[in-house]
């Protein structure tokens, strides 16, 4: 695999590790919005600050604020939603070592046939295999 793909991808896995481990650090005391509206406030800021790095070649500033599509503000609803329930998930006591594995698997399962019906996906038996397979992850870790 190439570092082009792989990069992405480990600074992906850095940041869900991080993000986790000081969700679930985090004291019951600090109120939850308060706290993630901090967070986001320092991610607006290093997003800003990438900003520039990916501007098209040739485009300006101000067309690439205009290329932002109406879904990402649906999308901050999401990221919100995301994280809100992730730091409650951790404040009712569920653990470090499988929540986030737990709550991407069900993810895939409501994601799975959203592929096939909505993009087209392909039903393959190798991921007819892989979604058994992550029944089967849940069962054995909810247990």
């Amino acid at each position: 695999m190439s570092a082009a793909k792989l990069a992405p991808f480990l600074l992906a896995v850095a940041g869900l590790c991080g993000l986790h481990l000081l969700q679930k650090t985090m004291p019951a005391q600090a109120n939850a919005g308060a706290t993630l509206a901090a967070a986001y406030v320092v991610a607006m800021l290093v997003c800003a600050a990438a900003f520039p790095f990916f501007i098209a070649p040739g485009q300006t500033m101000v067309e690439g604020l205009s290329s932002v599509p109406w879904n990402a503000v649906a999308m901050g609803f999401a990221i919100a939603a995301c994280e809100l329930g992730i730091l409650l998930t951790y404040r009712a006591g569920w653990p470090v070592g499988s929540t986030a594995v737990m709550a991407s698997a069900a993810m895939t399962l409501v994601l799975f046939p959203l592929g096939i019906a909505v993009f087209g996906e392909a039903l393959t038996m190798q991921r007819a295999g892989g979604i058994a397979l992550t029944l089967g992850g849940l069962y054995l870790l909810t247990k």
